[in-house]
């Protein structure tokens, strides 16, 4: 594991997801090529996804060792610092695509009538 960074440590944590993602991916551009900045984070993207999926397996009894609930909080907070990372890389405004997406979906038919009201 890195040391952390002591300037990086000091510095004022956004309030807002967007804004951590832009600090975030500025102290990231630091130690990797910019060229290779969208497609390193949708694979860091995905890479979080599954230390999600291995900490809830864990906390779920479904790995061969056991884990906490913490563990499942921390690594999906990492899924999310890491899409909005991807997201600010990608040039995409997560927070307008979000919320765009939100009204798609609620205008979907499972949430009409509970199962025992359908014909």
């Amino acid at each position: 594991m890195s040391r952390p960074d002591p300037e990086a440590a000091s510095e004022a944590v956004p309030d807002d997801l967007a804004g951590l993602a832009a600090v975030l991916a500025g102290h990231i551009r630091r130690h990797f090529p910019a060229e290779d900045e969208g497609h390193r984070q949708v694979l860091a993207l995905a890479e979080e996804v599954g230390e999600f999926v291995g900490a809830y397996r864990r906390w779920a009894g479904m790995a061969r060792r056991t884990g906490g609930f913490d563990d499942v909080r921390d690594e999906l907070a990492d899924v999310v610092l890491t899409a909005y990372v991807t997201a600010h890389v990608l040039e995409i405004d997560l927070d307008a695509a979000w919320r765009a997406k939100a009204r798609q979906v609620m205008t979907r038919g499972w949430r009409d009538a509970p199962d025992g009201d359908r014909p």
